[in-house]
């Protein structure tokens, strides 16, 4: 059985703005304080404790997907899914896969095992790397409210950590951010 059955779970709130809304657009500084305040929550919460103990003590490897943008606005969602990477990174609670450069390391791998360059009882070869242990996903939605001439803009980030060997959601957390304009 997995340790992860316990259902670690955490839902966080809305996020003050550190301004009155100038724009119904999402500004960098809420972004930044969103994505650390979801790291936050992920690096806090027990259920990263649990993926170590169950991975014998040893870090968790940890493969993050590139968030999604369910909104009407151009969001560079490489960059946010990049700050997410990094300040996860920086806490030290996971190990990494980057499956951006697969192909690259298949033909350098190969090179190796071939090309006779290389000491072969120190080649590495393909089916050593590691396998990611947990999944981490998410998206930004929004959401339009309008009361007369004023609109409500909601924008939600939502995050997702599955554990890939039972298939359970382990971790997730919601963050609002709310702007407000008139027109």
């Amino acid at each position: 059985c997995s340790v992860f059955s316990s259902g670690c779970a955490s839902v966080a709130t809305e996020t003050e703005l550190d301004r009155a809304p100038l724009t119904y657009k999402l500004e960098p500084q809420d972004v930044r304080r969103t994505v650390e305040k979801m790291v936050d929550s992920l690096c806090s919460d027990p259920c990263v404790a649990e993926a170590k103990a169950a991975n014998g003590g040893q870090r968790p490897v940890l493969d993050v997907a590139a968030m999604q943008n369910r909104t009407s606005q151009h969001v560079d969602m490489v960059s946010i899914t990049d700050s997410i990477r990094t300040k996860l990174l920086r806490s030290r609670l996971f190990r990494f896969m980057d499956h951006t450069t697969a192909q690259t390391d298949m033909q350098f791998m190969d090179d190796q095992a071939h090309l006779g360059l290389t000491d072969q009882s120190k080649a590495v070869r393909a089916g050593q790397q590691s396998a990611a242990q947990l999944y981490l996903y998410g998206a930004l939605t929004e959401i339009q409210n309008r009361r007369g001439r004023t609109v409500d803009e909601y924008y939600k980030f939502t995050l997702n950590l599955k554990d890939l060997k039972t298939g359970e959601i382990v971790w997730k957390t919601d963050l609002d951010v709310v702007c407000a304009v008139q027109r």
